[in-house]
C-alpha cells in the first residue's frame, strides 16, 4: 500500500474483514493529517436514529432543524461537525482540501435556520483519529495489524458524487470505486 496516498478528503473504506466492529462497514473520510498530530476522518456513511432536532436543548436552538444525525467516529461523541462543499464558508471553517470542508459551532445551526447553508452537507457527532504513524503503520499491515484486514484507500470522490451514494450501498460502491482504482494504478 502507497500510503502517500492517504491526503485530506480521500476516503478510508473498512475491508471486509474489519477487526474493529465500531468501523466495520464504515467509509471514512479523511478531514486532518499532518506527521506531527496524526490522522482525523469523520464516517460519512453511518446515519443514527437522531436527527439536530433531538439536540436543539443541548445547543440551546429554537427552530426546525430536521436533518439526520451522523456517527462521525468514536471520539468525542459530544462534538457535532458539519462536513460540507467548501464553497460555503463562517470565519471558522476549517478547509479539508478544494472539495470540502467543516464547521463546528453554534452559529452554523442559526445560519442554517435563516436559509444561509452549504449546497451539500451532512452533520455528525463525534470523529476518528489515528496518532502520528499509527494509520501508515495499519495500512502497511505492521502488527499488530494485517494488510488484509486494514482499511482500503480511494481518492477524493468530490462532494456530489459522495452524498449522491444511498447510504445502505456506501461501502460496497467505494469498496468497487479502491478496487478499480488500485488495478488502474498497476497500469
Amino acid at each position: 500500500m502507497n500510503t502517500e496516498q492517504v491526503k485530506q478528503g480521500s476516503l478510508l473504506i473498512a475491508p471486509p474483514h474489519m477487526t474493529d466492529y465500531r468501523f466495520a462497514g464504515s467509509v471514512m473520510l479523511v478531514t486532518h493529517q499532518t506527521s506531527a498530530t496524526g490522522t482525523v476522518a469523520l464516517c460519512v456513511n453511518s446515519e443514527t436514529s437522531f436527527n439536530v432536532n433531538d439536540l436543539r436543548e443541548e445547543i440551546n436552538i429554537d427552530g426546525n432543524l430536521p436533518f439526520p444525525l451522523y456517527w462521525g467516529g468514536p471520539v468525542q461523541p459530544g462534538s457535532i461537525w458539519m462536513l460540507h462543499d467548501s464553497d460555503w464558508r463562517m470565519s471558522n471553517t476549517l478547509e479539508v482540501n478544494h472539495s470540502w470542508s467543516m464547521t463546528s459551532n453554534r452559529d452554523m445551526f442559526a445560519n442554517i435556520l435563516e436559509g444561509d447553508m452549504p449546497r451539500q452537507f451532512r452533520f455528525m457527532h463525534g470523529f476518528a483519529s489515528w496518532a502520528p504513524g499509527q494509520l501508515k503503520r495499519e495500512l502497511e499491515g505492521e502488527p499488530p495489524w494485517s494488510s488484509t484486514s486494514s482499511w482500503l484507500v480511494s481518492e477524493d470522490p468530490g462532494v456530489e458524487w459522495l452524498f449522491d451514494q444511498p447510504e445502505g450501498t456506501m461501502w460496497e460502491t467505494c469498496m468497487q470505486k479502491a478496487t478499480e482504482e488500485a488495478v488502474d494504478s498497476w497500469f
